[in-house]
């Protein structure tokens, strides 16, 4: 994992064991053309996977399940955010979408396996860009 922050790690496994968290066997297209609670709840847009992470992160909050509670606010701003990030990447609709935009930085940055430069992906230019690019 291209230089990842140990909090990023934690973010990414807890994301892991959670994106299909009380799922209910329905796909974004029943819901969508239902118009389901989730479905307006979540404008039409990636649909179970705003749902599992919503759902999963508020019992993380519960005091009871929070081991996020030590962390300072920046950290859990960190976590938040690589977490639904991780839950939302699982739509297969933005898949394609996804993968050309990799594609696309790797091209832009002139990363090839050949040239061993796949360091160059993050950027490390600040904190913000770090954050970005991971």
């Amino acid at each position: 994992m291209a230089d990842l922050s140990h909090l990023s790690c934690v973010a990414a496994l807890v994301a892991a064991a959670c994106h299909d968290f009380d799922h209910d066997g329905l796909n974004n297209t029943y819901h969508q053309n239902a118009f389901t609670n989730r479905a307006i709840r979540y404008h039409d847009k990636s649909i179970q996977e705003n749902y599992h992470a919503a759902e999963s992160f508020q019992i993380l909050l519960k005091p009871e399940f929070n081991f996020l509670h030590e962390m300072g606010r920046e950290s859990l701003k960190i976590f938040h955010q690589r977490f639904f990030g991780v839950i939302l990447a699982t739509d297969m609709a933005k898949h394609m979408e996804d993968l050309n935009h990799f594609k696309n930085r790797l091209t832009l940055l002139g990363i090839t396996s050949e040239a061993n430069n796949g360091h160059l992906f993050v950027d490390r230019t600040s904190s913000k860009t770090l954050f970005d690019s991971q």
